[in-house]
């Protein structure tokens, strides 16, 4: 698997995946694990930004395939509570269960 490099920001391209949040004075601009794309890159531009962490590119494909499953695992749980998303203890429920799979 490849590892993290840095780069300038004249290197970036769209579809670039980042290694570390990327930061500015503390604020977090975007988290690891964002896509770059032509509008985050002239933002960065704009904001000075001089380098940043990306991930090789076979990393990049395996973010890309964690991300999906993500996005799978969210559209499983709304499926299942179509019916009862509205009711109750039952949306908080599913926000939370939401959350949870968000993050891993």
């Amino acid at each position: 698997m490849s590892v993290a490099q840095t780069i300038p920001l004249e290197q970036a391209s769209a579809g670039m995946v980042l290694a570390a949040d990327l930061c500015d004075g503390g604020k977090v601009l975007l988290p690891a694990g964002a896509t770059l794309s032509e509008a985050s890159l002239t933002s960065l531009r704009r904001r000075g930004i001089e380098t940043l962490a990306v991930l090789g590119e076979e990393a990049a494909e395996d973010a890309v395939v964690v991300e999906a499953e993500r996005a799978r695992r969210y559209a499983r749980l709304t499926r299942l509570f179509r019916a009862s998303a509205e009711q109750g203890a039952t949306g908080q429920l599913l926000a939370r269960l939401q959350l949870y799979r968000s993050n891993g």
